[in-house]
């Protein structure tokens, strides 16, 4: 995202703490008497800078701070111990770093930390931005980053008399950054995170009330009196969202877990019918010595290919590279593959072949494409080749110069011409898929049809992992014949 955790969990509430005894120490006094060493002897004064003094008796109404704390305190471990059965899904983990932190502030403020509360708000702001941009699913967010250099700035420059009217600025600040985030998502989110968006549009209302410019203009309630206590509006309003998303995001978990299996199944079933149709073993052809290596990129490729001796003598051999990946892009290999086996059995024109295939193929591409080629080799060594928009094979490091015609199910009037060469005795002949020409290093460099040609006269394998080496990007096929010496 691509930054896509926040800062780890055992390093928020110690931050945290460090920015209060930093901001203390700001203060002259503070600096004072870490410049007499006599931090310990001031101990009691820096303390005062952060709290206020609140008799034993008084606290009694500051009750309510107490049961919001362990109200928000109980909902950070719910979120972490589903965190700690889904690993893989951060928000959870982040959300109980959030709630943690405001459970802390009720405390804080129980302890008479009134005057100093601000600076914990500062610290919250930032962490529930990062939360909102992952919990949205936002991809563009980087920008957001930008609001902890600024909120750390303010909890230490804030203490100073000068820059006091700082306090309130990080409360306001990421208030506009979630809204701008609401109004990114409202523009790219999809609706599987309507509800998400929903409960951080409804954060983004609640957290206004924290801001004084906010209640200044709205005369909004900061307090409720219920049954004598004064309950504070902003917590009892987390606590209940933070209830809200709790299920709306273990609604979307499930949901995800669903997606998950399906894909999960999908892709098992993709790689079976793929290990049926990708030959394991190259079936003896006299004449020849043929070899073949298929490296996918992931766990269900779009190449093919088929080697089928004829019985009249010599090999009929097929690659070919469907565009897409998973369940469609088997599927598609299994519709040709049964078309080349049934054909073989009538002819063993390449033209012919790759016309039936295009027929097949009509209507069931869906917007994607087809490339394959066609080979039949005879003992004597002729070849003759037909080509759908497939890359062109190579003879002692060169292409071949064939007429080329237009991927299969594109058009149904296409035809295919056939091609024909000779292979002298022990030349090698090599057919490769895109996955080698495309194989692009880390500096996007392609490999090229040059260096493609130049490692063509190898073994099949070294060409494989000379492409994977350089750097797979896609599928990599690669097969080669040779006409045994006479």
């Amino acid at each position: 995202m691509r930054v896509r955790r926040l800062l780890p969990t055992g390093l928020i509430l110690p931050i945290t703490a460090a920015l209060c005894a930093v901001s203390a120490m700001a203060h002259p006094a503070g600096l004072r008497s870490i410049g007499s060493l006599a931090l310990i002897a001031e101990a009691p004064t820096l303390l005062s800078r952060l709290f206020d003094p609140v008799p034993l008796a008084n606290r009694l109404g500051n009750t309510p701070f107490i049961v919001y704390g362990v109200l928000l305190f109980s909902q950070a471990a719910a979120f972490l111990g589903l965190w700690w059965t889904a690993r893989d899904y951060r928000v959870f983990r982040n959300m109980s770093i959030y709630l943690a932190m405001c459970g802390a502030q009720m405390i804080w403020l129980y302890l008479g930390g009134t005057k100093s509360n601000w600076l914990l708000i500062a610290v919250t702001g930032p962490v529930l931005v990062m939360i909102a941009g992952e919990a949205m699913h936002l991809q563009n967010r980087r920008w957001t980053l930008l609001i902890w250099p600024f909120s750390l700035f303010v909890a230490v420059a804030g203490w100073f008399r000068g820059f006091h009217f700082l306090q309130p600025l990080p409360v306001d600040v990421s208030d506009l950054i979630l809204l701008v985030l609401i109004v990114q998502w409202a523009r790219v989110g999809n609706r599987r995170d309507r509800p998400i968006a929903a409960a951080f549009a409804f954060f983004l209302c609640v957290r206004g009330t924290l801001s004084s410019n906010f209640r200044a203009l709205t005369h909004a309630p900061v307090f409720i009196d219920v049954g004598g206590w004064l309950w504070a509006v902003t917590p009892a309003a987390i606590i209940l969202l933070g209830a809200a998303t709790l299920v709306i995001f273990v609604r979307d978990l499930i949901q995800d877990r669903r997606e998950k299996q399906r894909m999960s199944a999908e892709l098992e079933a993709a790689r079976s019918v793929q290990q049926v149709l990708i030959p394991d073993e190259i079936a003896s052809v006299p004449g020849f010595t043929i070899q073949s290596v298929y490296k996918p990129a992931g766990q269900v490729g779009g190449d093919f290919f088929q080697i089928l001796p004829v019985k009249s003598g010599g090999v009929l051999v097929v690659i070919g590279d469907v565009s897409g990946k998973g369940m469609p892009a088997a599927m598609t290999v299994s519709l040709l593959v049964g078309t080349v086996r049934t054909l073989a059995h009538y002819t063993q024109s390449p033209g012919e072949i790759l016309a039936a295939m295009n027929q097949r193929m009509m209507t069931r591409s869906h917007g994607g494409f087809t490339t394959c080629l066609v080979l039949r080799a005879v003992e004597d060594g002729t070849l003759t080749v037909a080509n759908a928009g497939h890359i062109a094979p190579y003879l002692a490091g060169k292409e071949l110069p064939l007429e080329n015609g237009l991927p299969l199910g594109l058009s149904a009037e296409t035809a295919y011409a056939e091609s024909r060469f000779k292979l002298s005795p022990g030349q090698q002949l090599t057919l490769l898929t895109d996955g080698v020409v495309e194989a692009r290093d880390k500096s996007g460099t392609l490999l090229g049809f040059e260096r493609s040609g130049a490692l063509s006269t190898q073994p099949a394998e070294a060409i494989a992992q000379a492409a994977q080496t350089f750097g797979q990007d896609d599928d990599i096929t690669v097969l080669t014949i040779a006409l045994l010496s006479l």
